[in-house]
């Protein structure tokens, strides 16, 4: 049986592929860092529900944001059990008949509690740390606790959550070998 990991903090957790599992947690940081949309799951009243979300990675966290009302919102406070999944698409390999073609890949779950953050401050660190992924440091750097306290959408008239994944467990798999790819986008005959 291997160990799910927890950038020290170790839970036993059964992995079905040893051979594929990743345990260089600097490897597992690196898929959340270049990445760019992850998989929230949450779950309430034996409802599963699944959220493609921007995110950023750090200091073992995951942070996210949303609306400040709607579906996740409502699951979130009513279940803050969550678990979170970004995967690297690598290609298609082909194989002799149809059952033997595979892909490659890498990919991150980790399972945690997500906390809504409610200080000014830590909900400015955490929507920073999402703008500089996704626009740079520079764009990130220019924002400001008054403009996160006062943004509301547009179209939604509503405010920016923002959570913060306390990462309990963590593990990562990957696929990866020396056969021909053929790309995922290329045309069928």
């Amino acid at each position: 049986m291997r160990e799910a990991k927890n950038f020290g903090k170790t839970l036993s957790t059964p992995q079905l592929r040893t051979d594929r599992a990743i345990e260089d947690p600097k490897v597992i940081e690196e898929i959340l860092h270049h990445n760019p949309v992850g998989h929230l799951g949450l779950s309430w009243k034996n409802q599963p529900y699944v959220v493609p979300l921007l995110f950023a990675f750090k200091d073992g966290n995951i942070y996210l944001h949303s609306a400040d009302s709607g579906m996740m919102m409502e699951f979130l406070c009513n279940n803050p059990s969550v678990c979170f999944e970004v995967e690297e698409f690598l290609s298609i390999v082909p194989g002799p008949v149809p059952c033997k073609y595979s892909n490659t890949y890498r990919s991150v779950i980790a399972f945690g509690t997500a906390q809504i953050l409610t200080d000014p401050d830590e909900k400015t660190t955490g929507l920073r740390l999402i703008v500089e992924k996704y626009a740079g440091e520079e764009v990130g750097r220019t924002l400001t606790k008054d403009m996160v306290e006062d943004y509301r959408s547009m179209l939604l008239h509503r405010g920016t959550a923002v959570f913060k994944i306390h990462i309990e467990q963590i593990t990562g798999k990957r696929f990866e070998n020396e056969k021909p790819n053929v790309s995922a986008t290329a045309p069928r005959e």
